[in-house]
Formats: C-alpha cells, sequence, structure tokens
C-alpha cells in the first residue's frame, strides 16, 4: 500500500521531470537551430552588403569617367564656340570694311575714273558682297545645325535635279571668271540626306573650285554609286592645294584661309562646316591635290 502510494504520487513528478528535460533539450537545440540561422543571415547580409557596396564603387566610378567626358566635351564646345565667334567677328568685318572703303573713293572721285576703273571698283564691292553673303549662309546653317536633334531631317533627294539648281545659283560666278561648269550625274540618281545641309555642302566646294581656278579653267562633278553610299566629286583644274595645307583644310584648331586666283577672300569656314554636315550623314569627306593641278574633293552621302 505504501508502495503503491508512493509510485503513484511520484509518477507525476518523475513525469514532469522528463517533460521538462525534454523540453529543455527541445529549447536548446531550438536555440541552436535560431544561432544558426541568425549566423546564416548574418553572413548573407554581409555578402549582399559587400556586394552593394561593391557596385556603387563600381557606379561611382562609371559617373566620374560620364563627368569627365562630359567636362571634356563642355570644354570642347566652348572652345569651338569662342573660335567660330572669333572667326566670324573678323571675317564678317573684313569684307565690309573693304565695301565702305570702295563706296567712299567712288562718292568722292567718280568723275576721275573711266567706266574700266569703275568697274573694277564695282567687282571689288560685289566680290566682299558675296564673301559676307557667303560667310553669313554658313552661320546660320552651323548655328541650326548645333541643334542635330531638329534641324536634321534626311530625306530622298534626286542629286541631278538639286546640283542643276545649285549650278545655276553659281553660274553668275563662274561667268565672271569665265569658268566652266559641267556634270555628268545621271537623271535617276538619288541620296538620303537633309536637303539643306547638302545644298550648303555642293554650295561651299562648287564656290572653292570656283575661287582657286583661273579663268578658262572648268569644274566636272560627278557621282559614284555604291551598296550604301554615293561619292560625291568635285573637281577643278585650278591652282591646286600643297600637301602641307591639306593636313589643316578639316581642322578646326587650324584656322586656314587662302586668297583666290583674283584675289578672292575665303571665310575658312566652309570646309569645317563641309566636315561636319558629311559626318553628321555617316559619310566622310577627303581632297586629293597637287599644286597647280586642281583639287578633287570627294565626300559620300547614304544611298
Amino acid at each position: 500500500m505504501n508502495i503503491t502510494s508512493y509510485n503513484f504520487f511520484n509518477f507525476p513528478y518523475t513525469l514532469k521531470s522528463s517533460i521538462k528535460k525534454t523540453n529543455l533539450k527541445n529549447e536548446s537545440s531550438k536555440l541552436s537551430d535560431i544561432s544558426a540561422v541568425v549566423t546564416e543571415n548574418s553572413k548573407v547580409s554581409e555578402n549582399h552588403y559587400l556586394l552593394r557596396l561593391q557596385e556603387v564603387e563600381e557606379l561611382n566610378v562609371q559617373l566620374k569617367d560620364t563627368l569627365n567626358q562630359r567636362n571634356k566635351k563642355l570644354n570642347e564646345i566652348v572652345a569651338t564656340n569662342t573660335k567660330f565667334i572669333s572667326i566670324i567677328a573678323h571675317d564678317l568685318r573684313t569684307p565690309f570694311v573693304s565695301i565702305l572703303g570702295v563706296l567712299e573713293i567712288l562718292r568722292e572721285s567718280l568723275n576721275d575714273y573711266s567706266i574700266i576703273e569703275i568697274e573694277k571698283y564695282i567687282d571689288m564691292v560685289s566680290n566682299s558682297a558675296n564673301r559676307s553673303l557667303n560667310l553669313l549662309d554658313n552661320l546660320l546653317a552651323w548655328t541650326i545645325s548645333q541643334n542635330k536633334e531638329k534641324s536634321f531631317n534626311p530625306v530622298k533627294i534626286n542629286l541631278f535635279e538639286l546640283l542643276v539648281d545649285e549650278i545655276d545659283n553659281m553660274d553668275t560666278s563662274a561667268k565672271q571668271k569665265q569658268i566652266f561648269l559641267n556634270h555628268s550625274i545621271a537623271p535617276n540618281v538619288q541620296v538620303t540626306a537633309d536637303l539643306q545641309m547638302v545644298k550648303t555642302i555642293l554650295r561651299n566646294l562648287i564656290s572653292n573650285a570656283i575661287k582657286f581656278t583661273n579663268s578658262g579653267g572648268e569644274i566636272n562633278i560627278s557621282a559614284r554609286e555604291s551598296n550604301e553610299f554615293i561619292e560625291i566629286e568635285v573637281k577643278d583644274n585650278g591652282i591646286g592645294i600643297s600637301h602641307e595645307n591639306q593636313k589643316t583644310l578639316f581642322n578646326f584648331d587650324v584656322y586656314h584661309t587662302s586668297i583666290g586666283t583674283k584675289s578672292e577672300l575665303g571665310t575658312g569656314l566652309g570646309l569645317l562646316i563641309c566636315k561636319e554636315f558629311i559626318q553628321l550623314h555617316g559619310g566622310n569627306i577627303r581632297v586629293e591635290s597637287e599644286l597647280g593641278k586642281g583639287c578633287e574633293f570627294k565626300f559620300t552621302l547614304p544611298n
């Protein structure tokens, strides 16, 4: 009886003790598991942090490179604009000084000059006025081109019709020097380009050819088609360009201008603008020339 009673009353205690030990063991296991998870999460968090830190460092390097590139580009733009403005200021002033000087001479002594002498002075004024107009045309074209997104509008152009119009526009200047303007462009040749830019390119190249060709000379314009591009050539039999000067023709850092065969003055900007417009179309321009043997300017446009 006592034994039975003892066992009966001690059983719950033994069971409770066993349960308590089991619970403690389970709790300890849980704590170990939680500790392992926390440790693992800490490692994951640390790795994630390191990866993020590496990404931020790489991004900082990229941002610095981008900033340096943009600063370099901005400095180039500022330098180019400063150079451009200085050229414009100089070249726009010179022809007006010439025009005013000649008009003053004629106003004061018109009766003292013969018809031939008066015609000579009129030619001087005409050349100066044409130079100013050409400079203003180039200035306008260059200004518009700076906003490339809005100003660049490639369309299908009939090269034959465009060239005939430009030759008609330049015909008076050519006839004054008794220079023959010829072309061999087929009537069906087309290019994909910005109309105003192509006009500016052709006008500058033909004007230069007239400027550096002697009286009685000739200028020939032709085109050669390929799968992707059309190469257009403006060739003259004028005075040519030295190899040394050819190196600086398309370099904005070197201001280059020459006097024509009838003392025509240039702006030095025409070829620079031609290069910029042609490159905007994905083409290129080059020159082949020898002193005394004329020039060949060749440029490409999308076919």
